[in-house]
Formats: C-alpha cells, sequence, structure tokens
C-alpha cells in the first residue's frame, strides 16, 4: 500500500530532475521494509517526455499579439463594408425579418471565414416592463439572431448570448423615438 501512495510523488520527483539530474537513465529505486523486516525494493522508470517549454506556448506574447492584431484587422474591414453591428426591433418582438436575417448572414460568413473570432450578442429593451421581463425580452431577441448563426456549421460554439434589459440605453428620451433605438441586438467580437 506504501508503494502505490509513493509512487506518484516519485514519478513527480523524477519529472522535475530532468536531464542531468542526480538520477541516472530517469531511473528510481524505492527501499520499503516489509513486515518481516525484509527490504524491497521497487525500480520505476520515468518514461515521460515533459518539456517545460511546452507550457510557454500558449502564453507567446508574439503570437497572442499576431492574432489580435489579425482578428482586429478583419473586424475592421468587416465594419468598413456595409454590414451592421446592430439590429433593431419592434416593441414587445424578437422576429428576425429578411433585412435583418441578411445582416445575420454577412456576420455568419465572417465568422465562418475568421474561425478564430468569437461573437458575443448583447440584447437589450426599452425602459417599458419590468426589469425581469426586459431582461428576459433582450435575451430572447439575442437568442433569435444566435438561431439563425446557428444555422451555419460550427459557429454555434463561438457565440455568447448575453441580456442587459433596459440597463444600456442608447438613446435617453423617454419616447418612441427613443425606445426604438434600445430595442436591440449589438455584435460584440472577441
Amino acid at each position: 500500500m506504501k508503494k502505490l501512495i509513493l509512487l506518484p510523488f516519485v514519478a513527480i520527483l523524477s519529472a522535475c530532475t530532468g536531464t542531468g539530474g542526480f538520477l541516472e537513465s530517469n531511473t528510481v529505486v524505492i527501499e520499503e521494509r516489509g513486515a518481516e523486516g525484509k527490504t524491497v525494493d521497487a525500480i520505476v522508470r520515468d518514461e515521460s517526455s515533459f518539456n517545460w517549454s511546452d507550457l510557454t506556448k500558449p502564453f507567446n506574447k508574439a503570437t497572442n499579439t499576431a492574432q489580435a492584431n489579425a482578428k482586429d484587422q478583419a473586424v475592421a474591414k468587416l465594419k468598413a463594408s456595409d454590414t451592421n453591428f446592430v439590429l433593431y426591433f419592434s416593441y414587445d418582438g424578437a422576429d428576425i425579418g429578411d433585412k435583418a436575417t441578411q445582416e445575420i448572414i454577412k456576420h455568419a460568413n465572417f465568422m465562418r471565414d475568421n474561425p478564430s473570432v468569437k461573437l458575443r450578442l448583447e440584447g437589450h429593451a426599452d425602459e417599458r416592463g419590468t426589469r425581469e421581463y426586459n431582461l428576459a425580452l433582450g435575451e430572447n431577441r439575442a437568442l433569435s439572431v444566435k438561431e439563425v448563426l446557428g444555422l451555419y456549421e460550427g459557429l454555434d460554439g463561438r457565440i455568447e448570448v448575453i441580456s442587459f434589459g433596459e440597463e444600456s440605453p442608447i438613446a435617453k428620451a423617454h419616447d418612441e423615438s427613443g425606445w426604438e433605438k434600445n430595442r436591440r441586438v449589438e455584435f460584440i467580437y472577441q
């Protein structure tokens, strides 16, 4: 039983020694006294191929910076085109019309062409209704957009939905001209 408990610790220690350590050929000998007082030797060989540089690969600043710049350039190019990054909805509505579908298709094609890009859909509502109702309405609007985007293969796992309800209005006017600007879903690329 003691051998089983010691084996993980020995494996960790032998992995930490690397090459040029005090152990030859990555071999560890464990000595333990049995119940009768006899010495029992167990030989453990470390066959791992751990490389410390493997830990730094995901954190390579130059690679991450290059990827971020490529993503930023792609998003800037999309913004320069005639693509809308905000879709507006009718009062109490979450339906996607033909014009909105065409805009969503542009975003779907962009995401398909840029597989490292992730999208956050932020749903909003105007100030009428309760806070809870408006949070649900904002979420339903964003989910409606996500549903259309989900028709394209491989995009669904890269889309996040969040609702702000009435909490983040663009227009402060308390009339229809303000409310129609606040009933929206925004496309935020990450």
